[in-house]
């Protein structure tokens, strides 16, 4: 108990000094208040003018480690050495702003920094990407920082930087291979009356797990939202679903659930100012987790298909992903897999689907949402299928199998469900 009790008011003394130093330096700091393993919140132009306020981003994370020195000699060291949770890593990894892990050194009542940017960390013990990684905890180095303020301000500012990693000269096929893969994208039925067009889009994110790739993702998909389907009567609003794989022990497995909304577009900035978009400079391109319905703009509003027209029409998607898994079923080899030509001809039929009738279903009634619901999943299910057979060079075929029969088993679930799950929405 006495353990427990020393380790909580070292670890609060840690903060204490931290947020002190940041604050005499005149960085704005914060308890972090969806903390789940991160303590502070800093804002590099938190006490400025928003007039005055500079163009770049300035938000980062702590994860503060505090540990009491018992002698001089062991805070002299220029390296501090911690022990983190993989699960922990991984999750900050996929934060889109940069976290820090600070281990701070207490002697008595002065204080030594160590402090490591998460992006570096990872490049340190896992270059080729968490993944590879099995076990729960993982020791890290942590480099002597003895002007945290300074350290913090050109890291932040270095990582939001204009010169960051981008994806606009790399071909579409290294895209598609290395970094992410749109799975599904998906168009509302919006008359020519309303304010804004929609179009959902789910992505799967194959980079390398670093937050400078997932911001460079984001941007290169509305770029090529902004050249291909920008220009309109109306401005696109796009929804942009992000995810790492099915597999990961993350919530609902997402990585984030993001809007855009098209840049320059000549009735954006009057939307943006109903919608409640973010107004500092560096989030004017996005807004995560933010509600994007349409019903919540002044005179605007989507078409909602009859419930007779959309049964009919997710009827005949649904029995169509029913043949595509059945056959993958029939087919399978003794080691999972299926012949090439089989793999390529279903794989093109699921693509197909994807983006031609799901795009055609129209907005359900209410009582029907779960039936679209339950499509996209399916659609997205069968991709991780088809992911899982034909393998990744980098992924051990004990684990290759191991999710293929995750996925599988996920699909047996929805494999003929169709009628009965409309029968239990219809007759409630």
């Amino acid at each position: 108990m006495n353990g427990g009790k020393q380790s909580q008011l070292t670890g609060e003394r840690a903060e204490t000094k931290v947020r002190d130093v940041l604050l005499d330096a005149q960085i704005f700091c914060s308890k972090y208040e969806h903390d789940r393993g991160e303590d502070l919140l800093v804002e590099l132009e938190g006490y400025t003018e928003l007039a005055n306020a500079g163009s770049e981003p300035r938000i980062g994370l702590l994860q503060i480690k505090g540990h009491d020195a018992e002698t001089a000699s062991t805070t002299g060291a220029g390296i501090a050495k911690r022990q983190l949770d993989l699960n922990h890593l991984r999750r900050w990894a996929a934060i889109p702003f940069p976290v820090f892990v600070v281990a701070v050194e207490l002697l008595g009542n002065e204080p030594l920094f160590f402090a490591r940017s998460v992006d570096r960390i990872i490049g340190d013990v896992a270059p080729e990407g968490l993944e590879v990684l099995e076990q729960r905890k993982i020791t890290i180095s942590l480099p002597r920082a003895d002007d945290l303020p300074s350290f913090l301000k050109n890291e932040i500012a270095g990582f939001y930087s204009l010169h960051a990693f981008q994806l606009a000269g790399l071909s579409e096929n290294l895209i598609a291979r290395n970094h992410y893969e749109v799975i599904s994208s998906t168009t509302s039925i919006v008359p020519p009356q309303a304010k804004v067009w929609l179009k959902n889009i789910r992505v799967l994110w194959k980079g390398p797990w670093r937050p400078t790739h997932f911001w460079a993702t984001l941007n290169h998909i509305a770029d090529q939202l902004q050249e291909k389907d920008g220009g309109r009567c109306t401005p696109l609003l796009a929804t942009i679903h992000v995810y790492r794989s099915l597999k990961d022990n993350r919530d609902n497995n997402a990585i984030a659930h993001v809007s855009w909304l098209e840049d320059d577009h000549a009735i954006t900035a009057s939307l943006k100012e109903l919608m409640n978009w973010p107004k500092a400079a560096h989030w004017t391109r996005f807004r995560f987790h933010g509600a994007s319905a349409l019903e919540e703009l002044p005179e605007s509003f989507v078409m909602e298909e009859s419930d007779d027209s959309f049964i009919f029409k997710a009827e005949k998607i649904w029995v169509e992903l029913d043949s595509i898994f059945l056959e993958v079923m029939n087919s399978l080899t003794k080691d999972l897999r299926l012949p090439v030509e089989k793999l390529t001809r279903l794989e093109m039929s699921l693509h197909e689907i994807d983006n031609g009738a799901i795009q055609q279903l129209g907005r359900p009634s209410p009582q029907l949402i779960m039936v679209d619901r339950m499509i996209n999943q399916y659609t997205f299910v069968l991709t991780g299928v088809f992911t899982w057979i034909k393998g990744k060079p980098d992924t051990p075929e004990v684990s290759r199998k191991r999710w293929l029969t995750q996925d599988l088993e996920m699909a047996q679930g929805l494999y003929r469900a169709y009628y009965p799950i409309v029968k239990l929405l219809l007759d409630r």
